[in-house]
């Protein structure tokens, strides 16, 4: 049998137990006696002693007692959490608990590339709830009793926490224990990853120059490309471009250990088309003499363009030139012309009344009157063959639905057609935009000087055959039709794959014209007259005394100018994207990005800047 105690040892454990929770239930009636100074002794009170909250309801015509905690306490109401100031009655279950802080947090960088153990502290103490007079409305609290210590934080239930939550790569279990010993209260790295390498991308090194040739000279019939400088010239066998290869980059890791994988490198694609060669070593060698050039965007496409040389001037007697490498003119383009490039067109003497389009650049040394220059993207906008062959596709594919509709109902009658008869029914009534189409075509494919498309033939052949109706019934298939939309989509790319990046249209002086250009575009002389100048990129006057007026500027970079507008009233219009200089502008409007000014009286050496517009944009706005 177990031993009894003693009255001694009795009493002594009596002496240590908490007898305030007997004492208080006892004074409780007591306690909601005292007064707490409240303005309305009617309403419900709180009291808060020895670890218990109790409640007295309100006496008629009295409000409820309100209750809130302070973190860490956190307070349960009839089973719900109390997040805000709440009134409570005798009929309410109050409990309460308290959420503890933590002895030390485990953060993650936001790439996973590092993880941070920050100490907080090392020990854990008891809470009690601190106690409360009677009162109407009570805010419960509770504070630490720091003489004991319940727990220590030990380093082992740190490594057991960061493999719960799968830090396991690289753990600084060395550096976790030196914070422990000696708290920082600071972070500290705790796991490191390995971030991964990226690769390198493809690229392409160009060993001849893009900028436009402004100077040419013929020597004995040829054209010399190598009498000056600035123009881009190979020889044959000579290295144009050398395609550097991608790098693969190397993965790596974060602090879970899961892969991280680098980004792939983006490769280049390269094409050898007329005169140029693609080696294994991945050069790419000239295989005669020329300019080289680089069109394309996805796809590289290298070739060394030839020249279509004109001695004198392009009139009714030498007819449009339609040419797949550079046309050197060495006299006036005269009017109502039309020049169509898939290169670069070199004026030396004026352009009259008409259309130059080139996928390169253009150069005029003299005037440009009453004519519309097209280069870059803007020379494929509106080439011909590239527009014609377009409209054809759209014709032909609608032609193909068409004509597919027309078999099936034919068929659903029992009866049968050949499908070359029904197109050729189908041309006649309905779709005889698209013979007028294939005539234009044909005519533009009549005059090229050079051959660019390597189907040109067979094109050729197939678009005549749809001039030819008894051919057409016999031998045109849903299969052919579809090759003849095929090959005039590979006629219409090819002709856009002949743009080049780097292009500018250099003129001496413009009137009455038209010019765009996805490059720059510059005057080198007297200005500009009642024109429109579009460029991608800067417009810019060459001279101090060039001048320009009545004319309308658009630029995606910059425009300097000289001498804008004049006496007379002749206003231009400038706008730019970044910038417009001028050293003197009498009457227009200047547009910045989105900004604009009305200049209405002249100003000098100004540059206006999106900040400079709005200043006197309300400027003029203040004036009476």
């Amino acid at each position: 049998m177990a031993e009894h105690m003693s009255e001694k040892e009795l009493n002594k454990l009596i002496n240590m137990l908490e007898l305030s929770r007997i004492e208080s239930e006892v004074s409780i009636e007591e306690s909601f006696m005292e007064d707490d100074n409240s303005d309305n002794e009617r309403d419900g009170r709180l009291l808060v002693r020895a670890g218990k909250i109790f409640v007295q309801d309100p006496l008629s015509g009295g409000s409820p007692a309100v209750i809130s905690a302070l973190l860490p306490v956190l307070l349960h109401v009839n089973g719900q959490v109390l997040t805000e100031p709440s009134a409570v009655t005798s009929q309410d279950i109050i409990e309460w608990e308290i959420v503890e802080p933590p002895l030390y947090t485990i953060t993650v960088s936001e790439d996973r590339l590092l993880a941070f153990f920050t100490l907080l502290g090392s020990k854990r103490f008891p809470w009690k709830l601190n106690d409360h007079f009677t009162a109407s409305i009570v805010e419960v609290k509770a504070s630490q009793d720091s003489a004991n210590v319940i727990g220590m934080l030990g380093l082992n239930q740190i490594i057991v926490d960061f493999e719960h939550k799968k830090i396991i790569q690289n753990l600084n279990i060395s550096g976790i224990h030196a914070e422990l010993q000696n708290p920082t209260y600071q972070p500290i790295t705790a796991a490191k990853g390995r971030a991964a390498v990226p690769g390198e991308n493809a690229y392409l090194e160009l060993f001849f120059s893009e900028t436009i040739e402004n100077e040419f000279s013929e020597i004995e019939g040829q054209v010399d490309y190598r009498s000056h400088l600035r123009i881009p010239s190979v020889i044959r066998g000579e290295v144009i471009a050398r395609k550097i290869p991608v790098v693969e980059g190397i993965p790596g890791y974060d602090v879970y250990g899961e892969i991280l994988y680098p980004p792939e490198p983006a490769d280049v694609t390269v094409t050898a088309r007329n005169n140029t060669v693609l080696l294994i070593n991945n050069e790419v060698r000239a295989l005669r003499e020329g300019r080289p050039r680089v069109t394309g965007d996805k796809v590289k496409c290298f070739d060394i363009c030839t020249s279509y040389l004109v001695p004198g001037n392009v009139s009714i007697h030498t007819g449009n030139i339609i040419f797949s490498g550079d046309v050197i003119i060495r006299g006036n383009v005269e009017d109502n012309m039309i020049i169509e490039s898939l290169g670069n067109v070199y004026v030396s003497g004026s352009v009259y009344n008409s259309t130059i389009t080139a996928t390169g650049s253009i150069l005029v040394k003299g005037n440009v009157v009453n004519s519309k220059l097209y280069s870059g993207y803007f020379g494929v906008m509106y080439n011909r063959i590239y527009n014609f062959s377009k409209q054809l596709i759209e014709e032909c594919k609608v032609l193909q639905n068409a004509t597919q509709m027309l078999v099936q109902a034919v068929q659903s009658h029992k009866k049968s057609v050949k499908y070359g008869q029904a197109v050729l029914l189908l041309l006649e009534s309905k779709f005889q935009k698209i013979p007028q189409l294939i005539k234009e075509l044909l005519l533009v494919l009549d005059t090229v000087k050079a051959s660019f498309h390597k189907d040109l033939e067979q094109t050729l052949h197939f678009l005549n055959l749809f001039l030819k109706p008894v051919q057409l019934v016999d031998f045109l298939t849903e299969t052919s039709l579809s090759g003849v939309i095929g090959i005039l989509e590979e006629l219409h790319v090819s002709v856009a794959r002949m743009q080049e990046s780097k292009v500018e249209v250099n003129i001496g002086k413009c009137q009455n014209s038209t010019l765009k250009s996805n490059g720059d575009i510059n005057i080198h002389r007297d200005g500009i007259v009642q024109s429109e100048l579009f460029s991608s990129g800067n417009i810019t006057f060459h001279k101090t005394f060039s001048v320009c007026r009545g004319s309308k500027l658009e630029a995606g970079g910059n425009i300097l100018a000289y001498f804008v507008g004049g006496e007379s009233g002749a206003q231009s219009f400038l706008k730019a994207k970044q910038s417009v200089t001028v050293r003197k502008m009498y009457m227009g409007k200047v547009t910045i990005d989105r900004f604009t000014a009305d200049i209405m009286e002249p100003v000098e050496n100004i540059i206006f800047d999106i900040e400079t517009v709005r200043m006197i944009k309300l400027r003029m706005e203040a004036k009476p």
